[in-house]
């Protein structure tokens, strides 16, 4: 014995048993489905020679079979999945394993990634509520506009929000007020995550990925912070001391100030001036005076030999 499953299990599974099925809204119907979309008697499925068949009996929008319409009596298998406006049932038998679903209801059951750009009313009575930009969005007083806001100083049209390459841009619309950003006005200007737009009194914060701002930051330092090739220097050459020339009789050489001498290096006091190196002048000197008395001494021996 068949299923059929609702697929985002609002409602048990309804056993099929009679060989007609009525769906539809009104509570005199076999499965009654509480939805807007759904018609007071919206479709029916039927049982004969086992098989089984769906046929839309009048709904306004329309009964599916796997993403098509279903204009007449169709017959229908297990895993088949059938569309009453939003709401899916699908035909599943307990008693096998359940059965691959179609690609369609594989694309539809897929969760829709969230979008990269929002903006947050901050005032007004729709303070809180965020608004999922994708593509262009115009925001203002009429009606037709996809973000419509109150306030008598707000244009009809007064700007609008579009993603371009990924990037949210603000766009005024010739407005009567203008449109501000982080204080500042502007005719369309780019927007970054965490700024305030504002029209008139409505303020809206922008809700983005922050990786735009992290990878901006990133370029910006990439181009302080650049590597350049490193420059080997010749050191530079002494330049030779001059000696002073002598000067020429009767003629006054040009005076040059002395360079200043480099200072000693500060002597250990724990030297005594007594040990010091003799220079080689006090050498030379105390040979001359050994020499004398030697001769001295000769002189006196020769006297002393003669008488």
């Amino acid at each position: 014995m068949l299923k059929l499953q609702f697929v985002d299990r609002r409602q048990p599974a309804f056993w099929l048993v009679d060989p007609r099925l009525t769906i539809g809204r009104d509570k005199t119907n076999n499965l009654v489905i509480n939805d807007e979309g759904v018609s007071v008697f919206h479709a029916e499925l039927q049982q004969e020679d086992g098989k089984l068949f769906l046929r839309d009996t009048g709904s306004v929008n329309g009964t599916f079979l796997n993403g098509q319409p279903v204009s007449k009596r169709t017959e229908i298998k297990v895993g088949d999945i059938i569309r009453l406006h939003l709401v899916e049932l699908q035909i599943i038998d307990p008693t096998k394993a359940p059965p691959e679903p179609p690609p369609q209801a594989i694309k539809r059951d897929m969760p829709k990634p969230p979008p990269l750009w929002q903006v947050k009313a901050m005032t007004g009575v729709i303070s809180g509520r965020m608004f999922p930009i994708e593509g262009t969005n115009v925001i203002g007083r009429d009606p037709h506009c996809e973000i419509v806001v109150g306030g008598a100083h707000v244009s009809r049209r007064h700007a609008e929000f579009s993603v371009r390459a990924g990037q949210l841009w603000v766009k005024d619309l010739g407005s009567s007020n203008g449109s501000w950003v982080n204080g500042k006005k502007h005719d369309e200007v780019a927007l970054q995550n965490g700024d305030e737009v504002k029209f008139d009194a409505m303020v809206f914060k922008v809700v983005g990925p922050v990786e735009t701002a992290a990878h901006s930051d990133f370029e910006e330092e990439a181009e302080r912070t650049q590597f350049r090739p490193v420059v080997n220097v010749p050191a530079p050459k002494p330049v030779p001391k001059n000696p002073s020339p002598a000067p020429a009789s009767g003629h006054h050489a040009p005076q040059h100030s002395p360079a200043p001498a480099p200072k000693p290096a500060p002597v250990s006091s724990s030297v005594s001036e007594s040990a010091s190196v003799p220079s080689a002048g006090d050498a030379k000197n105390g040979m001359g005076i050994m020499v004398i008395v030697v001769l001295i001494i000769i002189a006196m021996l020769a006297v002393y030999a003669l008488t």
